[in-house]
């Protein structure tokens, strides 16, 4: 049974999705190599979306291991490195791929938020720069992220 919490994160999932779709769906072939991150390694639409994936994929683990019990990143964890990583965890892959792995990222965080009992919502883990948070708190955090990186997309698709 889908919990009233849960019910309120898809939406607000569903919400930040859409606004992403929306923006990606308009682009042009070239434009998914839009520079959006300059700062250290270029960071192109194509990159902030696979980023994305990888994040999200990161948090599910994290809400994973939380209901076990498990400690969920140490402390110490360098996420500046992960996120330099994130071109060789996701590979190269085409506008359509991605857009494919955004989708199949999402239906399994769903999946895992409706089986989510209502006292785990308030288990705790450690996120790798919020730091401890709630189960609930991941999934705001997967929400607000996915915000964050929508509206740096746009901009940067707007100055070019």
């Amino acid at each position: 049974m889908t919990t009233p919490k849960a019910q309120i994160w898809a939406q607000r999932l569903a919400e930040s999705r859409q606004a992403l779709l929306t923006l990606l769906t308009k682009l042009e072939p070239d434009q998914w190599h839009t520079p959006v991150y300059s700062e250290g390694a270029q960071w192109t639409v194509m990159t902030a979306v696979a980023h994305l994936i990888d994040s999200e994929r990161g948090m599910s683990v994290q809400v994973h291991k939380t209901r076990k019990g498990q400690e969920t990143v140490p402390v110490g964890f360098d996420i500046d490195h992960w996120n330099a990583g994130v071109q060789e965890r996701i590979g190269e892959q085409t506008p359509e791929q991605l857009l494919a792995l955004l989708a199949a990222t999402r239906a399994k965080t769903l999946d895992v938020m409706a089986s989510l009992k209502e006292e785990e919502w308030a288990l705790q883990g450690r996120h790798p720069s919020r730091g401890v948070i709630t189960i609930e708190q991941y999934y705001e955090t997967i929400a607000l992220h996915e915000q964050l990186h929508t509206a740096d997309i746009q901009r940067a698709v707007e100055a070019n």
